[in-house]
């Protein structure tokens, strides 16, 4: 897994999730439901309430600017949870058969996040409130709030992690074609074998020369002399040929 692959299904994880941050949790959205009544305790509202998690303001209205900074601040610790986790999980996803484990890489970065922003929003929050006593339910209820947004909605960037792993994977398998050597299942060429070098200075044995069996001398002609063979090698005796007395020619 490539830091280029690991970094675009990070990409895609984050991208859903700070849609839902700027178009539901801004603070328009969130004082115009706020405007409505509506408890937050009841019916559909608990989900609702935790899809507001990421909410951040600009300006400060009925709030203090404490609760304002403590707030934006929370958020933004949350996205750089949310990328730092995104990649440790695209880390661990199988490169070719990762389809699922993207996915749920994606969840799980999202619910983890989710929980450490939380307690640290809680906490922060306890001092921008000058809650003094009795803090632990509300530490204990940022962090509920944090991870449940990512238990109910962390599928959103598992979905957009899957997508940044499929259309990397498409490139790679585009670049490297099929026969390639180094692709999984392919077996590099093996180079020919050379010859073995002789150390520097030391002759080449020779090579053996096939057997010629030694071809028959002609025979001399009848009456005549015979003619002495040359010495083969490795003082080997010549060949003596027989010799025949000559006949007497008839007188006239």
């Amino acid at each position: 897994m490539t830091m280029r692959r690991m970094l675009v299904m990070a990409g895609g994880a984050v991208v859903p999730i700070a849609l839902i941050s700027i178009l539901l949790g801004n603070q328009w959205v969130i004082d115009a439901i706020n405007d409505t009544g509506l408890h937050w305790d009841e019916g559909i509202a608990p989900p609702l309430y935790w899809l507001f998690f990421p909410a951040w303001r600009l300006t400060a209205g009925d709030y203090a600017w404490k609760y304002v900074a403590v707030l934006d601040l929370g958020v933004l610790l949350f996205f750089v949870l949310l990328i730092l986790l995104a990649v440790a999980g695209a880390r661990a996803v199988d490169a070719q058969r990762g389809a699922i484990g993207a996915v749920v890489a994606g969840w799980w970065a999202t619910v983890v996040a989710g929980g450490i922003a939380g307690f640290m929003t809680g906490i922060m929050l306890r001092w921008a409130l000058d809650i003094t006593s009795d803090s632990g339910p509300f530490i204990f209820g940022a962090v509920t709030r944090g991870a449940s947004f990512g238990f109910a909605y962390g599928w959103l960037a598992g979905l957009g992690m899957l997508l940044g792993f499929l259309m990397t994977r498409g490139r790679g398998a585009a670049v490297q074609q099929p026969g390639q050597p180094g692709q999984p299942g392919q077996y590099a060429p093996q180079q020919p074998a050379m010859p073995a070098q002789q150390p520097y200075g030391q002759p080449a044995p020779q090579q053996a020369v096939p057997y010629v069996p030694q071809q028959a001398q002609p025979q001399q002609p009848w009456g005549g002399m015979p003619q002495q063979p040359v010495p083969q090698q490795y003082q080997q005796q010549p060949y003596q040929q027989p010799q025949y007395p000559q006949q007497a020619q008839p007188q006239p």
